[in-house]
């Protein structure tokens, strides 16, 4: 049909752009998606990973803490361990790198010549421009994430402090929080610390213009639309739990401005696909600390009715405020304190069960929870992938899961296909020093409904 060959030929986001509601919600119906992002278990059919490249080397001790990073990382672990769970993603998804996608969408010229309008403005080197427009797209595309070193041609570059012109990207192989599928649609993420803004360029730029991700337009345009210092938004914070129901973290990362912003685009989505009914927004205010900086750092869903939770800021006495947002498609908003999030999703008519992160020695769960206990990612209902916590195994085992390393299910694939829970284990101990875990660095992009 002809709206499916203009999505295909360029921008998917000014095609819905252009559309009046009514043509939206016509369009809607007409063109199948190829993104979708329903629930945080079903199956999973498309996800994105970036495997590290030499853009983590560039970090030094000194500015370690500027890029976000804890400390410097060595590059052939971190390496090795994202390499086990891109094979294990690979058994069971179709997985989408990042640099791959960039290169194909660096082929179109419109795509070329506005993110590199975009990159180069924000990062204040417009005169790089004629040198990367002239370098092929790998080329490109290896450039604008590993960096373009300062050429020390004047005095001024001379004297400079700054050691790139183009800054490169170590934190890219975090894919969870510069864009993410809700729904069919796409959030274009605003990301809280400057460092990150390009990642999320580079993601708006493959969303907009790669032809296996055409869906239904953007659903919230935080990158380009927004300079709000107050309104950011990153998807650590944002979990999907049905259709009608979301968790989001009110965090360092993620700020109240920005979920207004959210509750009002979900609603104008909704009328556009027809649905009357309620839907809710369960708000987690978190603590301002640094390994508290998402929501899914204490909270991810591991099946239908059992999350992993770190226990003292979801059932403890420290445990974060919550508030259930219920809005009606007429617009109108109901706000609500409620006791804590487990009592606050069966509300909602949701029952999750928390099996601890660190189990139910607090030392252990501080201890976890640091290394991005918590923070496990789903690839089917009751099959997640999570690093090597002692603790935190010992209570997805008592829970009824079966504990499976990378390393065996990579060499007997079968082991993913077992009917009961299961935990597959990555090494992580050098990825986790970045400050994330296996939900960090994947961003789903269609799942099967649950």
């Amino acid at each position: 049909m002809k709206e499916e060959l203009d999505l295909n030929k360029g921008s998917h986001f000014r095609f819905w752009d252009s559309l009046s509601e009514d043509k939206k919600a016509e369009n809607i119906k007409k063109i199948q998606s190829k993104i979708g992002v329903h629930s945080e278990i079903g199956k999973l059919r498309k996800v994105f990973l970036h495997s590290p490249g030499q853009e983590v080397e560039s970090m030094t001790p000194k500015s370690a803490s500027e890029l976000l990073y804890n400390d410097i990382i060595y590059y052939k672990n971190i390496v090795a361990g994202h390499a086990q769970l891109k094979s294990v993603l690979s058994l069971v998804s179709e997985v989408f790198e990042v640099s791959t996608c960039l290169e194909e969408i660096l082929d179109l010229q419109q795509a070329r010549n506005e993110l590199l309008d975009q990159v180069l403005y924000y990062q204040g080197c417009p005169e790089l421009k004629f040198e990367l427009s002239e370098m092929p797209s790998d080329e490109l595309a290896k450039t604008l994430i590993t960096g373009v070193s300062l050429k020390r041609n004047s005095l001024e570059s001379w004297l400079s402090s700054k050691t790139f012109s183009l800054v490169p990207l170590p934190n890219m192989y975090f894919m969870r929080d510069t864009s993410m599928v809700v729904g069919t649609r796409v959030i274009s993420s605003r990301m809280a610390s400057s460092v990150r803004f390009t990642e999320s360029l580079i993601m708006r730029a493959i969303y907009e213009y790669h032809p296996d991700l055409t869906g239904h337009g953007l659903l919230l345009d935080a990158c380009y639309k927004n300079n709000d210092p107050k309104f950011t938004i990153e998807g650590g914070d944002i979990i999907v739990i049905n259709e009608d129901l979301l968790l989001v973290g009110i965090s360092e990362r993620t700020t109240t401005k920005a979920v207004d912003a959210l509750v009002d685009s979900i609603l104008s989505a909704r009328t556009q696909e027809g649905k009357t009914e309620p839907f809710n927004i369960l708000c987690v205010i978190l603590p301002q600390e640094r390994s508290t900086i998402h929501l899914d750092m204490i909270f991810t869903v591991a099946n239908k009715e059992q999350a992993v939770v770190y226990s003292p800021y979801v059932l403890g006495r420290e445990r974060a405020r919550v508030v259930r947002i219920r809005v009606k498609s007429d617009g109108d908003k109901k706000f609500k304190d409620v006791e804590d999030l487990i009592l606050g999703l069966r509300s909602v008519g949701v029952r999750m069960d928390p099996i601890p992160c660190g189990g139910d020695n607090p030392l252990h769960q501080q201890r976890e929870q640091w290394n991005s206990g918590a923070n496990l990612f789903s690839f089917a209902p009751g099959k997640v992938i999570s690093y090597m916590h002692e603790h935190t195994l010992q209570a997805c085992e008592s829970a009824g899961f079966k504990i499976v390393s990378a390393k065996d299910a990579i060499k007997h694939p079968a082991l993913l296909s077992s009917e009961s829970p299961l935990v597959v284990t990555v090494e992580g101990s050098e990825l986790s020093r970045g400050g994330g875990g296996p939900r960090c660095m994947t961003c789903p992009v269609l799942r099967d409904p649950v």
